[in-house]
């Protein structure tokens, strides 16, 4: 029998072997290795997965489905839980108050105004009170879109809840059922938290939600994403549908159960028919139910979990959906298997052609790549073009590369040209770590008016004073300045070197800002010049620090989510500057926290960032003639590990 290794040519790496003593390997021209090897696997893997996609095609659909209702009901309970948790804390919020001794329980005017207060930054909180153990205290609520607030009397009342007359026997928040309120014309939620000082019952917080915003989220769900969810009291009653929304039911006389809709009240005859005549399904996601149903010739697939955390009575969220969405999604399974497997047969009958393309001018680069290892610069031919786009760029790049070699061999030996084709340049890991920092901006307000008045070295000067009475500030308390953006300046504390009161020596250094610009303007107005007004804001968390750029260019600096809020509170800060105000410096409560005492602060309360969900809650840095000023020196305070 012949010997077919004898039928391959031999190339310079076969000649190697032979020369080493090394036994001949059988090689496979590329042609053949791309159609026999990477074409048969690419049938053989791909004609399984077809065979498999159809077998396991009802098991996948419905794992789809899962999947899309997994996601549509953890839609409906996070809504859910940012409707009704802002007034658990709303009632801890109001607690603590009372609590600390920040707010007399006895004082029912200042309670109303404090209730209102309070009421106003929480929209989704349809009313709040104060219930002292005689039944007596201060309540605020939204009605005909206003705020009221006022006293409130229980006394003498019979159709008390039972929560509000034993908030002495509880020591935690308790959820009630729902009740009916008669001045809104709605279902409403109550959250009752007990107040007590020294061990001593004092009364309760009540917040009350009500439950109409649900069932328009759950119409607009519907519209969104073509899903029909639903949130469920119990088995017969509703706590929110998308039919529920714009509609009006009086519940007040109602004595069968809650102040709810029954679920045959809904515009929803699938959802009527849930329990009388749906089948169970077999769920694939744990803690799902599912629920077939056939209404006028239609099937329906009804998903469903519990929620609980409001209460004794767990609610159930569900979602309806039609049966026939899961044939479609067989079908279109086969459809893109059939194209599949044709798109497979081109492809190996483009791989024969290509193949014996490609192997011609890979064994072109093959030999004289072996050249280029003996290092026969001058007797390697050029590569010729070719057709195909990346062999035509790697034989112009070879090419250049071999010009190269000769120009590079007439000024450096042989032996060196070999040590650099086979260095491996390793490329510089620039280090990087988390710290807790404190992260500073500044602003010039107004500077853009001010430039248009001054030339180019006028500007460059009065930003270089400006920046560099700054920068004194924030060297002084071991700060670092990171960089300037135009008329703004970007510092932080805590890095390179740790340091542990990193916000402490922020604010010293943010007053040191305030002082000096105010005398800095005092100058400047004796001299008859402009005042510079400037905008400060200081944020505490964690950040990345550290080397960062390219190899070529890199900077030390700090990036993450904290240098974002800070840059919001400063940017906050110029709804709050007022005209004619020099400076102001904003801090956030993480910040405001960690402070030593030695900073005057004044709460601001919670604010609203651009950009940002929820609140924080932001305080204000002062001198001691700037708060006798505005008249607020009894609110300067030091803060400590309570913001």
């Amino acid at each position: 029998m012949p010997d077919r290794a004898q039928a391959i040519p031999s190339s310079g790496a076969d000649t190697a072997d032979a020369r080493s003593g090394r036994g001949r390997r059988l090689r496979m021209p590329i042609a053949a290795v791309l159609v026999a090897g990477f074409g048969s696997l690419m049938l053989a893997a791909v004609a399984s997965v077809l065979i498999l996609g159809l077998v396991s095609a009802s098991t996948n659909t419905f794992t789809l489905l899962n999947d899309r209702a997994d996601l549509a009901l953890a839609g409906v309970e996070v809504r859910v839980r940012h409707q009704l948790d802002p007034a658990r804390d709303m009632a801890r919020f109001v607690a603590g108050l009372i609590e600390r001794g920040d707010l007399d329980p006895a004082d029912t005017a200042t309670l109303s105004a404090t209730l209102r207060g309070a009421l106003a930054a929480a929209p989704d909180v349809t009313g709040l009170a104060f219930v002292r153990p005689d039944l007596t205290g201060a309540r605020a609520g939204r009605l005909g879109g206003g705020l009221v607030a006022g006293p409130f009397d229980g006394r003498g009342e019979t159709d008390l809840p039972p929560e509000l007359l034993s908030g002495a026997d509880r020591a935690t928040a308790q959820w009630a059922a729902p009740r009916w309120m008669k001045e809104g014309g709605t279902s409403y939620l109550s959250v009752y938290q007990p107040v007590r000082r020294d061990g001593r019952y004092l009364g309760q917080v009540v917040v009350g939600v009500s439950l109409g915003d649900l069932s328009r989220f759950l119409a607009t769900f519907y519209v969104e994403q073509g899903v029909n969810a639903f949130v469920l009291y119990d088995r017969d009653h509703v706590l929110a549908h998308p039919s529920l929304a714009g509609r009006s039911l009086d519940l007040s006389a109602k004595a069968d159960g809650p102040p709810l809709p029954r679920i045959d009240q809904v515009d929803d005859p699938a959802l009527a028919a849930l329990w009388q005549s749906g089948v169970p399904v077999k769920a694939l996601r744990k803690r799902v139910e599912g629920r077939s149903v056939s209404v006028a010739g239609d099937d329906y697939l009804f998903l469903m979990r519990s929620m609980t955390g409001y209460g004794q009575q767990d609610w159930i969220i569900g979602i309806g959906m039609r049966g026939n969405e899961m044939g479609t999604e067989i079908q279109r399974l086969y459809t893109t298997g059939m194209v599949g497997l044709g798109i497979l047969l081109m492809s190996v009958a483009v791989a024969l052609f290509v193949g014996r393309r490609i192997s011609r001018q890979v064994a072109r680069l093959a030999d004289v790549a072996d050249r280029v290892r003996a290092f026969e610069f001058r007797a390697i031919p050029d590569l010729p073009d070719s057709r195909l786009r990346e062999l035509a760029r790697a034989a112009t790049a070879f090419n250049a590369m071999v010009a190269g070699l000769r120009w590079f061999e007439t000024y450096v030996p042989k032996a060196l040209v070999l040590q650099l084709m086979h260095r491996h340049g390793a490329g510089t890991a620039f280090g990087t770590e988390e710290r807790e920092v404190t992260v500073m901006f500044t602003d010039i307000r107004g500077f853009s008016r001010m430039a248009e008045h001054l030339g180019a070295a006028d500007t460059a000067k009065l930003l270089n004073e400006h920046f560099t009475l700054l920068a004194a500030c924030i060297e002084a308390e071991g700060g670092t300045v990171d960089k300037f953006i135009g008329d703004s300046l970007m510092a932080f504390w805590g890095a390179p070197d740790e340091q542990k009161d990193h916000a402490a020596r922020a604010l010293r250094a943010a007053h040191a800002i305030h002082c000096a610009v105010r005398e800095d303007n005092r100058r400047r107005r004796g001299a008859g010049g402009q005042p510079i007004r400037v905008r400060v804001g200081l944020h505490s968390g964690p950040v990345v620090v550290g080397n960062i750029g390219s190899e070529s260019r890199i900077n030390y600096t700090i990036v993450g989510d904290t240098v974002n809020v800070a840059a919001r509170i400063e940017e906050l800060s110029s709804s709050l500057q007022q005209d004619g105000e020099d400076v102001i410096v904003l801090a956030s409560g993480v910040t405001a926290a960690r402070s030593d005492g030695t900073v005057p602060l004044v709460r601001q309360g919670g604010r609203t960032l651009r950009g940002r969900t929820g609140t924080m809650e932001v305080w204000r840095v002062v001198v001691p003639e700037e708060a006798g000023e505005s008249g607020e020196a009894e609110r300067v305070t030091k803060v400590g590990g309570d913001d």
